[in-house]
């Protein structure tokens, strides 16, 4: 017959270390809400809505990406420059 195996039990010295801050002295709900455990994540969706990849080659040649906001500040600036009329 094969061998038990036997699930660890937690014992006390990993509760200090559970949530990355060593020894809890004072508030230990502070601790555990600000723990690397309760961070925000965002996951990618793999399938679904919003799992879309664009190929390498193909990203950033959106005809909508060229115009950017310092391209239009530019140009803004050049066409106050003058007297209406746009300098190159």
């Amino acid at each position: 017959m094969g061998k038990k195996k036997l699930n660890p039990q937690p014992n006390e010295l990993n509760q200090d270390t559970e949530f990355g801050r060593g020894e809890i002295k004072d508030n230990a709900l502070k601790a555990v809400v600000t723990s690397q455990l309760f961070r925000t994540r965002v996951v990618k969706a793999k399938k679904g809505k919003g799992s879309f990849n664009r190929k390498a080659k193909h990203r950033g040649k959106e005809p909508y990406s060229k115009f950017s906001l310092k391209w239009i500040l530019n140009r803004a600036f050049f066409l106050s420059e003058g007297n209406g009329e746009a300098v190159f």
